[in-house]
């Protein structure tokens, strides 16, 4: 794992500590209840609006960005850039005004249980026109991130996620002391909108210069659909996987089970946030240069080398938060609303939706390299084939065995298409020394395991002479000492380099003193 991908994880946990703060504060205010359960709608729709498109070009970007470039050198590449934009704003204007138009169907199809709750169903409404402004801040957030990460910027775009929890946490704090909720609504708008507060600096740093051009005949943006519409479709078979999960979670078990999703999640989140994205962000630039200098073979080695690293950290902490999952909960939410039956219910989610985390993450860095290689229909064959088995899971296993049926279904689901991903990848780009990889995965569960075990049996003693926090903080550091350990005497390549790298850095500095 690269120096990059190290310090963007260290940024992405200082974001995901401000993220853990809000959701502390939200959990303290509101709890598990209609409040909350109406702001996720709320906020979910924009998302879902935008989001497959954001996807869409942050994904296609950076290939054709790089294509532009070599063909016909950085102005064009500029000039493509600011069309992109303008082009995405109009969009965004149409999307904006529909979501204006249709909130109130919007929000009684999230959520069905509202349509007998006339007063929490108009709140519900007044959120989402306040909140669908937040799809400007998408849109140009998916252009300039991808346009940032090119010019070797990493850390401005990875900032954002503070800026925005901070801001968010102030309006939930005044919401809650002056009792109106519509300033949470308010809260997100602006945090989502001002934590880009400073990419238009660092872009003009770069280089960037805006033009106010809108040419939709542009040959390279009809590059970049032929690789987006596909990531949009698939983005959007993902969102309605989304919406069927909180709309079955609302129909079945009533509105405030949305929260339960969301709280859930949000952790899992942690995991994803800080380990995944962190390297996917990190290897696309670079994979998709290799791509295009014709280099398969060092972008096979740079993505088999990164999916063994990544997993060496996704691994043991979704067996970690899984065997812990209910102390876990506990210390971070259990205060104010947040009641021990909210605890039992949103440990119980978590545990059932950890294991997509870590298939999620496989897909994620495997299907890098097809957007790499401008091939994006791939990909999306087997999102849309996940996201009809997920549909198809929930309908079956909610009558079986309840909510966590819906986060059974999700795991499960992407199980099968990261199976999937990986089958098509060998098949697209060869052979790329599966025994080696297979090996190093299957030392890194053996190890993760046996340091679940370890702290399962830990927090079981631990639990029962001090109390929950403490027992939980000595067993992680325990749990993390044992797999640290064991991780060193496996011998895989890619963690002996890391240990190597850090080794000679440190003896360096103690040289240079």
């Amino acid at each position: 794992m690269g120096q990059t991908a190290f310090m963007l994880m260290i940024m992405a946990v200082l974001s995901k500590i401000f993220g853990f703060v809000r959701e502390m504060v939200m959990g303290y205010y509101y709890g598990t209840g209609d409040i909350v359960s109406i702001y996720l709608v709320a906020n979910t729709i924009p998302v879902i609006a935008i989001n497959f498109i954001a996807n869409g070009i942050a994904a296609g970007f950076i290939p054709i960005y790089n294509k532009a470039k070599k063909e016909k050198g950085i102005e064009a590449a500029e000039d493509f850039t600011s069309n992109l934009l303008n082009i995405t704003f109009v969009f965004g204007s149409i999307i904006i005004a529909i979501g204006m138009i249709f909130a109130k169907p919007l929000c009684m199809i999230l959520s069905p249980d509202l349509i007998d709750r006339p007063e929490l169903l108009s709140m519900a409404v007044v959120f989402t026109r306040i909140m669908m402004f937040a799809v400007y801040a998408y849109l140009y957030s998916s252009v300039f991130r991808g346009y940032l990460n090119l010019k070797g910027s990493f850390f401005v775009p990875v900032s954002t996620g503070i800026i925005m929890n901070i801001i968010i946490i102030v309006f939930i704090v005044l919401s809650g002391i002056r009792e109106n909720a519509y300033l949470l609504a308010v809260g997100a708008l602006l945090g989502n909108t001002l934590q880009y507060i400073y990419f238009p600096k660092a872009s003009k740093k770069y280089g960037y210069k805006y033009k106010f051009k809108i040419n939709k005949n542009d040959y390279y943006l009809k590059q970049m659909l032929k690789i987006a519409i596909p990531i949009i479709l698939s983005v959007a078979a993902a969102e309605l996987a989304l919406l069927v999960d909180n709309a079955m979670a609302s129909s079945f078990f009533g509105n405030d089970k949305i929260s339960v999703l969301n709280y859930s999640k949000k952790l899992l989140g942690i995991i994803y946030g800080v380990i995944t994205v962190s390297v996917t962000t990190s290897i696309y630039p670079t994979i998709s240069s290799l791509a295009n200098a014709g280099k398969i073979d060092k972008m096979k080695r740079k993505i088999n080398s990164s999916l063994v690293s990544m997993l060496a950290l996704v691994i043991p902490a979704v067996v970690g938060i899984m065997v812990l999952s209910k102390p876990v909960i506990s210390l971070v939410y259990e205060r104010g609303a947040f009641d021990n039956d909210s605890v039992i219910i949103t440990s119980a989610v978590m545990f059932s939706y950890a294991p997509y985390i870590l298939f999620t993450s496989i897909s994620d860095v495997l299907d890098r390299a097809f957007y790499a290689v401008e091939d994006s229909k791939t990909p999306v064959k087997i999102v849309v084939i996940q996201q009809i088995i997920n549909i198809i899971l929930n309908l079956i296993l909610t009558r079986i065995i309840g909510l966590t049926g819906i986060a059974y279904a999700t795991s499960i689901a992407c199980f099968i298409g990261s199976t999937l991903m990986f089958i098509s990848f060998r098949k697209k780009f060869g052979r790329s020394n599966l025994k080696r990889l297979s090996i190093s995965v299957l030392k890194i569960l053996a190890i993760s395991l046996v340091m679940g075990f370890t702290a399962r049996f830990l927090y079981g003693h631990l639990s029962q002479s001090l109390s929950g926090s403490i027992a939980l903080i000595i067993t992680i550091l325990v749990a993390i000492l044992v797999y640290g350990i064991l991780i060193l005497f496996a011998r895989i390549p890619e963690v002996m380099r890391a240990v190597n790298k850090i080794y000679h850095k440190i003896k360096n500095k103690k040289k240079q003193k």
